[in-house]
């Protein structure tokens, strides 16, 4: 349910591009040093773009620092460091990586389900390395929550997406320390986390047809695009109300942020909506 949230990098300034470019591998690179090597696999788009709104909320000071990777070993590369946002975002990938194959054993059958039970020790110990026991029990408690919406008499794509909307509103918020901020930081997850599992719903409508999966839409042979994509904009446009609330002063970032909301994700979305963005391009 992750790898959704992306900048549009055509629309990028370039050196805009290059902190972002930055931002993923500074994240990375901590997976490396705080979680496991291993747990650099499990990077995701939407878990540096936590990192970028942590960043902004506490105004820290980033670094970035030109160095060598095992997956660029030869030229050096722009890394971001950074006290707080990099570290909390590393464990908060693999916490939620654990969750998730979790999720995915429950889901799925067969060989695919037996893969998932072998390789989740790796996942266990990444999650027990994050060190953040109250934030998972958060998280797995709200997840369940979730699992017990969607098995329901009469699941709905609503209440689905607002259960989703919380696990996503206490990521963002935990332990943040000034309670304003943390509000602001909450109704920012909460609503990029209902926007998420609208798209996922979307984008694996089709497959769950076919193999009878839940999914909040199974009732629709063909989605109502249009509507579908209204109520994403909405949800997208109450997190960019608290995002200016924020009174980040890395202007920097919080551009790369903007990219991501007003064009990165709606174009997501119409991806999976089927939409074609090149005629709107050509109007």
């Amino acid at each position: 349910m992750f790898g959704y949230i992306k900048p549009s990098t055509p629309e990028l300034r370039v050196r805009d591009n290059e902190l972002y470019k930055a931002f993923y591998c500074g994240l990375c690179r901590t997976l490396g040093l705080q979680i496991c090597k291993s747990a650099r696999l499990t990077l995701s788009y939407d878990i540096v773009f936590l990192a970028l709104v942590r960043a902004v909320a506490s105004n820290e000071v980033i670094t970035v620092k030109s160095r060598r990777c095992l997956v660029h070993p030869i030229k050096k590369r722009p890394i971001a460091e950074c006290e707080n946002a990099l570290p909390y975002s590393a464990a908060v990938s693999a916490i939620l990586s654990y969750h998730n194959i979790v999720d995915d054993i429950n889901d799925e059958t067969g060989f695919k389900k037996l893969t998932k039970v072998l390789i989740s020790p790796v996942f266990r110990r990444h999650r027990k390395k994050a060190d953040l026991p109250e934030l998972d029990k958060i998280v797995k408690e709200s997840l369940k929550e979730l699992y017990i919406s969607e098995r329901s008499d009469n699941p709905s794509s609503e209440l689905c997406a607002d259960k989703f909307g919380k696990v996503l509103s206490a990521v963002f918020a935990y332990g943040f320390g000034d309670k304003t901020t943390e509000r602001i930081l909450s109704d920012i997850g909460y609503h990029i986390g209902r926007w998420i599992y609208i798209v996922d719903a979307i984008d694996d409508h089709q497959k769950d047809k076919k193999s009878s999966s839940f999914n909040p839409f199974s009732d629709y042979d063909v989605l109502p695009a249009q509507n579908l994509e209204i109520a994403l904009n909405l949800e997208l446009e109450a997190a960019k109300r608290s995002l200016d609330l924020l009174s980040g002063e890395n202007k920097a970032i919080f551009d790369i942020i903007e990219n991501i909301i007003y064009i990165g994700m709606p174009d997501r979305a119409k991806a999976a909506l089927g939409i074609d963005t090149r005629k709107e391009n050509i109007q």
